[in-house]
C-alpha cells in the first residue's frame, strides 16, 4: 500500500489523480492540500478518508475548521498557510507526494518534500523552473526523486529508462500548438480570452490553457526538461504535433528515436508516476494506431515568440527562470481579465526579463526576493501599456 498526499487536490490534475486512485486498491491518501476551496477539499477528505488537510488561505482554513463538524469530519486536522502546505508535503507516514500546486506558491512544498526524503510525482512545473538550482542536487543524488507528471516529461522519462544518458542526441518536446495555432498575426491581435481557452485536445485549467496558446507552456517545459534530465538547452527541441498522441521523443546518437504514445489524457502519466517502477491497468484505454494520424511541424516563432524566452532565461540562469515564470502568472491573470491583449503577453514578459537583475540562486529567500521584484516590474509594465 502506497500512502499518498495530494498537493493541489482541487485543481485539474489533483482531481484526475483522485480518479486514478479510486480505480486502484494500492493507494491510501493520508493528506490533502488546496488553495482556498475548503468545501471541495473536505468533500475529498470524506471520499478518501484523509485525516489531514491544509488550505493556503488562512480565511478558508478558519471556515473549514468551523464547518467540519457539520460535515461529520471532526477528526480531520486543518492546517493553513505555507507552513500547512509544507507540513502535508513532508508527512512522516507518507510515501509519495503528488505535487500539483501551480505557480511560485509550489516552491516551498516541493523543497520540503525533497528535504524530507519523499518521492515527488511532479505536475507543478513552475516550482521546478523557479527553484531548479536548489532542486538539482536532489536529482543528481537520486534521478527518481522526482517522477514527472507532465505528459511530455513523463514520456521522456519513460524513453530514457535503461538508456545511457551520454548517448542522447536530442530531447524533443511535442506541443499541440494550442487553441490559436492556425490564426494569423492580425487575427491573434483581436482574439478574446474565451478563444484562447478552447484547447483542441486537452482538458486543463485556465492558466495552463492560455500558456499553451502562447506556447509559454513549452517555454516552461524546456527549462523543466533541462533540470529534470540534466541536458543542455542546445539538446532540447520542440515540435508541433497537433494530435497530442506522441507525448515526446528522445533522439539518440545512433540515429534511432524513441517515442511514448498514448491518448491525450492526464490520467495516463499520473498513473505511471503513482505506480512506478511497475505498470498496472488504469482507467485510460489504449489508442487505436490504425485510425490515428500523426503529423509534426516546426513551431512558428514569429507568431508565437514566447517559446524563445525559455531558452533565453534558461541560458541566463540564476533567478532568470523564476522571474519569467512569476511574470507570466501575472500576465496571464491580466489577459484573462481583459486588461491586456494576447499579443502584448510576449512584449511584457520580454521587457521584464530584459530589465531584471539576475542573481545566483543560493536560497529560497533569494527566490522570494526575485519573485517579488518580478511582480512589481510586471505590474508596472502592464500599467504603462494600459495607460497609452
Amino acid at each position: 500500500m502506497t500512502r499518498i498526499a495530494i498537493l493541489g487536490s482541487t485543481g485539474s490534475v489533483g482531481q484526475q489523480a483522485i480518479d486514478v486512485i479510486m480505480h486502484s486498491q494500492d493507494f491510501e491518501v493520508v493528506g490533502l492540500a488546496a488553495s482556498k476551496n475548503w468545501r471541495q477539499v473536505l468533500d475529498q477528505a470524506r471520499l478518501l478518508n484523509a485525516t489531514k488537510v491544509a488550505l493556503y488561505s488562512e480565511e478558508a482554513a478558519h471556515v473549514a475548521n468551523r464547518e467540519k463538524k457539520y460535515m461529520g469530519l471532526q477528526e480531520v486536522e486543518i492546517l493553513s498557510g505555507s507552513e500547512g502546505l509544507c507540513y502535508i508535503s513532508s508527512l512522516p507516514e507518507c510515501d509519495l507526494i503528488i505535487h500539483a500546486i501551480p505557480g511560485f506558491q509550489g516552491v516551498k512544498p516541493l523543497l520540503s518534500s525533497l528535504e524530507s526524503g519523499k518521492r515527488v510525482a511532479l505536475s507543478g512545473k513552475e516550482a521546478l523552473v523557479c527553484a531548479g538550482e536548489l532542486v538539482k542536487p536532489f536529482l543528481l543524488s537520486d534521478p527518481h526523486s522526482i517522477i514527472p507528471v507532465d505528459s511530455e516529461h513523463s514520456a521522456i522519462f519513460q524513453c530514457l529508462i535503461g538508456e545511457d544518458r551520454r548517448a542522447v542526441e536530442y530531447i524533443i518536446l511535442t506541443a499541440s500548438g494550442g487553441a490559436l495555432r492556425d490564426l494569423g498575426a492580425e487575427e491573434l491581435s483581436r482574439i478574446e480570452p474565451s478563444d484562447a481557452l478552447q484547447h483542441p485536445t486537452w482538458q486543463m485549467g485556465p492558466k495552463v490553457t492560455i500558456d499553451s496558446a502562447t506556447l509559454f507552456n513549452k517555454t516552461l517545459e524546456v527549462m523543466e526538461a533541462h533540470y529534470l534530465f540534466n541536458v543542455p538547452y542546445e539538446k532540447i527541441k520542440v515540435l508541433i504535433h497537433r494530435e497530442s498522441i506522441v507525448h515526446s521523443m528522445v533522439s539518440f546518437m545512433d540515429g534511432s528515436v524513441k517515442a511514448q504514445l498514448g491518448k491525450p489524457d492526464m490520467r495516463l502519466p499520473i498513473a505511471f508516476a503513482l505506480n512506478f517502477p511497475e505498470r498496472k491497468k488504469g482507467p485510460v484505454p489504449t489508442i487505436d494506431l490504425a485510425s490515428t494520424k500523426l503529423t509534426f511541424e516546426e513551431p512558428d516563432l514569429e507568431r508565437f515568440p514566447c517559446l524563445e524566452l525559455g531558452y533565453e532565461a534558461g541560458k541566463m540562469g540564476g533567478t532568470a527562470p523564476c522571474v519569467l515564470s512569476v511574470s507570466d502568472e501575472i500576465v496571464v491573470e491580466q489577459f484573462l481579465k481583459g486588461r491586456i491583449s494576447f499579443t502584448q503577453i510576449y512584449n511584457i514578459l520580454k521587457s521584464v526579463l530584459d530589465r531584471s537583475e539576475i542573481q545566483i540562486v543560493d536560497s529560497v529567500e533569494t527566490l522570494e526576493r526575485a519573485a517579488e521584484r518580478a511582480k512589481i516590474e510586471t505590474e508596472k509594465t502592464i500599467d504603462m501599456i494600459t495607460r497609452r
